[in-house]
């Protein structure tokens, strides 16, 4: 049985995610805020951690892989800044980059050491459609451009260990997240949008799964973009 941590696990993409890896047979870690979502199973683990917190990541990272080798890591969780390039500070701006960019670096930088060793593994990264088009949400926008970078980085460093590394970015999906944005404004992104509707987030899952199985195989440093047919 292979062991998968995700972040952001409780969330709508996060859950579903976990969800279609327990799927296909994987044991999930996962990492999220608050209190173990109530109908997380007693078979998986979930980890409480503040991901803008360095030292508290740092101190879990040794629980990762306490009972066993982690062969599959992917970094879901996400935070959307909803501040503009006039409003947004400087805190807003780290803070989505702690989350978004620094938190995915380290664990990655943390299981692959474990992969190297064992020859091989899976990182999937959670980007965003806004990593391509660009976003007026400052922070939101650039720390998921960093994400698609860090993504390519870091397959590039470790394909000689055996360990493929993709992104997937979701267009608009039927979140809370998504839910909270203004009507108006969502109509109009949705006239972009070919097919005409939201993503259910299993539907992101299942090209996340697909990655990070042995059916994508000789997939590495490729950003899947899962946007509807988005038309620019």
């Amino acid at each position: 049985m292979r062991t998968s941590v995700v972040t952001g696990c409780a969330g709508g993409i996060g859950r579903a995610i976990c969800g279609a890896l327990r799927a296909g047979g994987d044991r999930i870690i996962g990492l999220g805020q608050g209190a173990t979502p109530k109908d997380w199973p007693s078979s998986d683990r979930f980890l409480a951690c503040d991901l803008t917190d360095m030292d508290a990541l740092q101190r879990l990272l040794p629980e990762l892989d306490r009972d066993g080798p982690v062969a599959c890591l992917v970094n879901c969780a996400g935070l959307y800044e909803k501040r503009g390039v006039f409003d947004t500070t400087l805190a807003d701006f780290d803070r989505a980059m702690a989350v978004n960019v620094r938190a995915p670096f380290v664990l990655s930088q943390y299981l692959a050491r474990g992969m190297a060793v064992r020859g091989g593994g899976v990182i999937v990264n959670v980007a965003s459609l806004a990593a391509t088009i660009g976003s007026p949400l400052i922070s939101y926008g650039t720390s998921k451009a960093a994400v698609v970078g860090l993504t390519k980085s870091l397959a590039r460093a470790l394909a000689p260990h055996g360990i493929r590394v993709n992104a997937v970015s979701p267009g608009i999906t039927d979140t809370a997240i998504a839910r909270d944005v203004d009507p108006a404004q969502m109509a109009r992104q949705m006239e972009n949008v070919a097919m005409k509707r939201w993503a259910e987030p299993a539907e992101i899952a299942r090209v996340v799964a697909f990655v990070a199985s042995d059916g994508a195989s000789y997939m590495t440093g490729t950003d899947v973009s899962v946007n509807g047919g988005w038309i620019t």
